[in-house]
């Protein structure tokens, strides 16, 4: 007899578990690097696998090429046409985020 896999609860604990992993991740930069960027590289392989998105707000936290968390001299941050370009210096990766205005 096969149990039901519960993917409701997969994606739940996915995501409270790439959460965790990539806040790890910006306390670890500063003391070891390629540490917080394994933790970076294990959360993608659990959005990945359980078909989770990563949050916007945790999403610009690391270099999507490369996968290198931002540290203060490893990227460049310019707002160009309504819209903001991080420079990724370690890749050379542009990540541009449009800026929309607020409606009235």
């Amino acid at each position: 007899m096969m149990l039901k896999r519960e993917k409701k609860l997969e994606r739940k604990v996915a995501n409270e578990r790439i959460r965790i992993l990539i806040e790890k991740a910006e306390k670890m930069k500063f003391e070891d690097y390629e540490l917080a960027k394994r933790y970076i590289k294990l959360a993608k392989k659990i959005s990945m696998k359980y078909r989770v998105r990563i949050p916007k707000e945790l999403k610009i936290k690391f270099c999507k090429k490369c996968l290198y968390p931002y540290k203060l001299d490893k990227f460049r941050v310019r707002v160009r046409k309504s819209r903001v370009i991080i420079t990724c210096l370690n890749c050379g990766f542009e990540r541009r985020i449009p800026i929309r205005p607020k409606r009235q």
